[in-house]
C-alpha cells in the first residue's frame, strides 16, 4: 500500500475528529485494492494513476461538502465570485490545526515507514471504524448568545418522539404537501387600497445570527408591532426564498414547483395585490443579474415588471461578485420621495444584499464574516431612518420585514460558516416582523409587540396582509389584530434546498438527500447520521 496508508490514517483521524464521514465499504474496498501485491512495475504505475483521482473523489464523497452535482450545477455562478472571496472561502474550509496535524502525521510516517507496517495499521484502523463509531461529542455548554426575552413565557420544550422510518417520513412529507396544496389566501374582499405596502426582503439574516451578535433587542427590531418568533423561510438561498414569498398566497410547495410555471394566478402575492388595486414596484440595491435573480422574480415570481433604476443612489460596498451595492437608505428615500403622495397606493418589494457573504466595504478591514456585524448595524440604521421618513409623511403604510435566510455565521460540524446547503432550522428561522404606520388603534407607543410564537411561514404573512387590506387603518384595532393573528393557519416545519429537505416532526429534525435517503439530523452536534 505504501504511502496510501497515510491517506487512510489521515481519513481515520478526520473521521474520529468529526470533520468528515466515512463510507466504510468503499474505503475498505479501495484499501484492499491498493494493498493487493502487483509484481510488474507498469501495473503498479497504472494502479496509482487510477487510484489518485479515485482517492480524491472518495475523500470528497466522505466529506460534508455539497454533492458533486451541486458544484456542476452552480459552476457558472461560482465563476462569478471574486478571487478574494474564493480565497476567503478556502480559508474557512481548511483548518490550520488539522493541516498541522496532518503534516505531523506525514513527518512521523516518513521517519518510521521502514520500521512500522503502516499498511497493517491502516487496515486495522478501518476494521475498528466498522464497529467503533466516533465518540458522541459532549453537549455544548449553555450558549449565552441564545436569546431569551425577559417577560415572555419560555417556549414549551420540544420533547422528541419515536424515530420515524424512511417510508413513514415519505408519507408524512407527502401528506404535508397535499394539505398545503389546498390552502389559498383571497384578496377579493379587500376593497379600495387604503395604505401602502413595503416589503423589505433582506438577504442573510436569521434569528441565530442575531443571537450570536446579541442584537435581538436592536432598537430597529423593537419598533415593529408584530413579531414572528418561529418564521420558517423554508429556503437557504435568495432565489427560492423570494419566490416562496411571491407565491405566498398559496400553501407551501416543493422547491422545484416554484420554477415550473404551473402555479395558478391566485398563488402570486403581487398579482393579487395588483388585482386589488395596488401598483406593484420592484427595487433592488444590486443589479439583479447574479443567477438571473431579477428575471426569476419577473417570470417565476409573477411580478411581470423590471427593477426600478437604482443608479442614482451612492455605492455603499462591493458584492461577492464585484458588482456595486447601493446604500439602502438613500435608495429607499429616493424611491419614496419620487412618488406623488396623491397617486395610487403602492406595493413595493425591496431586496437588499448588504449582508451577503463576501461583500467588501471600503475602509472596513477584515473578512466578510468579520464585517457582518458592522454591516448589520448600518443596515438597521438605514432601515430605521426609512421608517422615520414614512412616519414623517403621515401616509398609512404597512412595512414587512422578511429575511430570506440566515448568514450561517456560526457554521457547524457539517457546514462551514457561510455555507447553506443543508436547510437547517438555524438558517431558515428568520426574524419576520410587521410595522403598521398611520394605523390609529392597534399598537400604542411603548406597547410590546404582538407575538406569533409558533411555526409560521409565507401563507401566514399573506393572510395577515389580506386581513389588513380588508379592515384598513381605521378599522384595525388591537383586539381585531390579535384575533387575526390567532386565526393564522397552522403549518409544519419543512425547508428545502436543491432536493435536500429538512422535516421537523415529533420533536426531531430529519434530512432527506436528493436521492431520497432519510437520516436524523442532530442539530446540537451539527451533523447528520451517516
Amino acid at each position: 500500500m505504501g504511502a496510501w496508508s497515510l491517506y487512510f490514517l489521515a481519513k481515520l483521524a478526520l473521521y474520529y475528529g468529526h470533520v468528515i464521514g466515512l463510507h466504510w465499504w468503499l474505503n475498505m474496498a479501495f484499501a484492499l485494492a491498493l494493498a493487493w501485491p502487483l509484481a510488474a512495475r507498469r501495473w503498479r504505475l497504472a494502479r496509482t494513476a487510477i487510484a489518485v483521482p479515485l482517492g480524491l473523489a472518495l475523500l470528497y464523497d466522505d466529506s460534508y461538502l455539497p454533492p458533486w452535482q451541486r458544484l456542476i450545477d452552480e459552476a457558472g455562478a461560482l465563476s462569478d465570485f471574486r478571487a478574494g472571496y474564493l480565497a476567503e472561502l478556502a480559508q474557512r474550509f481548511v483548518s490550520p490545526y488539522w493541516v498541522l496535524g496532518l503534516v505531523a502525521m506525514a513527518l512521523v510516517y516518513g521517519l518510521l515507514a521502514h520500521r512500522v507496517r503502516f499498511a497493517t495499521v491502516a487496515l486495522l484502523g478501518l476494521l475498528v471504524a466498522a464497529v467503533v463509531p466516533p465518540p458522541v461529542p459532549p453537549p455544548p455548554p449553555p450558549d449565552e448568545s441564545r436569546y431569551v426575552r425577559a417577560g415572555e413565557p419560555a417556549a414549551a420544550p420540544d420533547v422528541p418522539g419515536p424515530v420515524l422510518s424512511g417510508p413513514q417520513l415519505d408519507a408524512a412529507l407527502q401528506n404535508f404537501y397535499n394539505a398545503e396544496h389546498g390552502k389559498t389566501v383571497s384578496f377579493r374582499r379587500a376593497g379600495i387600497p387604503r395604505f401602502d405596502l413595503v416589503v423589505l426582503s433582506v438577504c442573510s439574516l436569521s434569528d441565530d445570527d442575531l443571537d450570536l451578535l446579541q442584537l435581538r433587542d436592536a432598537p430597529f427590531l423593537a419598533r415593529f408591532d408584530i413579531a414572528f418568533r418561529q418564521f420558517n423561510s423554508a429556503a437557504t438561498y435568495s432565489g427560492p426564498a423570494v419566490l416562496r414569498l411571491l407565491h405566498g398566497t398559496c400553501g407551501q410547495t416543493p422547491q422545484s414547483a416554484l420554477y415550473s410555471g404551473t402555479a395558478a394566478d391566485d398563488c402570486y402575492l403581487f398579482r393579487n395585490l395588483a388585482a386589488a388595486g395596488y401598483r406593484p414596484a420592484l427595487l433592488l440595491n444590486h443589479d439583479g443579474h447574479f443567477d438571473d435573480f431579477a428575471g426569476q422574480l419577473r417570470m417565476q415570481g409573477g411580478l411581470g415588471i423590471d427593477p426600478e433604476d437604482n443608479r442614482g443612489a451612492p455605492v455603499a460596498m462591493t458584492s461577492f461578485d464585484g458588482t456595486p451595492i447601493r446604500a439602502d437608505f438613500d435608495l429607499l428615500a429616493q424611491w419614496w420621495n419620487g412618488h406623488d403622495s396623491g397617486e395610487a397606493h403602492r406595493a413595493l418589494l425591496y431586496n437588499t444584499i448588504s449582508l451577503h457573504d463576501g461583500n467588501r466595504v471600503p475602509g472596513l478591514p477584515g473578512t466578510s464574516l468579520q464585517t457582518y456585524g458592522p454591516r448589520l448595524k448600518r443596515l438597521f440604521s438605514d432601515l430605521g431612518r426609512f421608517l422615520d421618513l414614512i412616519e414623517a409623511s403621515g401616509r398609512p403604510t404597512v412595512v414587512v420585514l422578511i429575511p430570506e435566510h440566515g448568514a450561517a455565521l456560526r457554521g457547524d460540524a457539517v457546514q462551514i460558516a457561510g455555507l447553506r446547503e443543508l436547510p437547517t432550522r438555524e438558517i431558515t428561522t428568520v426574524p419576520a416582523a410587521v410595522k403598521l404606520i398611520g394605523f390609529a388603534n392597534p399598537v400604542r407607543a411603548g406597547d410590546a409587540p404582538l407575538v406569533v410564537d409558533r411555526a409560521s411561514s409565507y401563507l401566514d404573512l399573506s393572510t395577515l396582509i389580506a386581513g389588513l387590506t380588508q379592515s384598513g387603518p381605521a378599522g384595525t384595532t388591537r383586539e381585531s389584530l390579535q384575533q387575526l393573528l390567532r386565526a393564522l393557519p397552522p403549518t409544519e416545519w419543512v425547508a428545502e434546498n436543491a432536493g435536500t429537505v429538512l422535516f421537523h416532526s415529533g420533536g426531531r429534525d430529519y434530512l432527506r438527500t436528493p436521492k431520497g435517503e432519510w437520516s436524523e439530523f442532530d442539530a446540537a452536534a451539527g451533523r447528520a447520521a451517516r
